[in-house]
């Protein structure tokens, strides 16, 4: 189930009873004004949170560094200074995620065997040197560079640009398709 800002200890316990998941999107409930969801009374009831952005029309970002840093702190908002720590929401985005989809066994952790979908932030710049841990400038930081991105091992990213494709001619197709789809709703 996606966003779900509205749940009341009864429908926490029936997610946790069937298993169902959670795609938490805290930029998009922000920036809605939709409310916030109970994460870590679902962490805590055993229920799969995973971390998600909804789409371009409730959240014109949807970098995952960022959505994390999002959740930790709408839901220590929510829940106070012990509601979410750094690590819960680095476990949501990915763990977390992988639990959501059925793929734990396959993805959301370094582990033999796991697919090699892994993405690479530089928190050693100086944005980040007065931070001791490295999951906190994760975290609660500004937004690392991204160095690398690898899919089944293979770097899609390095260095902030895409690799074997034209990052450019991308954007504008997407753009035109946005103007296109934009005009057709009559906006």
């Amino acid at each position: 189930m996606a966003h779900c800002v509205h749940l009341d200890d009864r429908a926490i316990a029936r997610f946790a009873e069937t298993g169902t998941g959670v795609a938490h999107c805290p930029s998009s409930n922000g920036r809605l004004a939709a409310g916030i969801a109970p994460v870590p009374q679902l962490l805590a009831a055993g229920v799969p949170v995973g971390l998600g952005v909804d789409g371009a029309a409730s959240n014109e970002s949807g970098q995952l560094g960022s959505e994390i840093r999002q959740a930790v702190l709408l839901n220590r908002l929510r829940a106070g200074a012990d509601g979410m720590s750094g690590r819960q929401g680095l476990y949501i985005a990915t763990m977390g995620g992988a639990r959501v989809l059925g793929r734990d066994r396959e993805i959301g952790s370094i582990e033999v065997g796991k697919l090699a979908d892994l993405a690479l932030w530089r928190v050693d710049g100086v944005e980040h040197a007065g931070i001791i841990d490295p999951i906190a400038a994760l975290t609660l930081g500004s937004q690392p560079p991204l160095s690398r991105l690898l899919v089944h091992g293979r770097t899609v990213l390095r260095d902030g640009e895409l690799t074997g494709i034209d990052e450019r001619a991308v954007a504008r197709t997407s753009a035109a398709a946005a103007r296109t789809l934009a005009e057709r709703a009559g906006h």
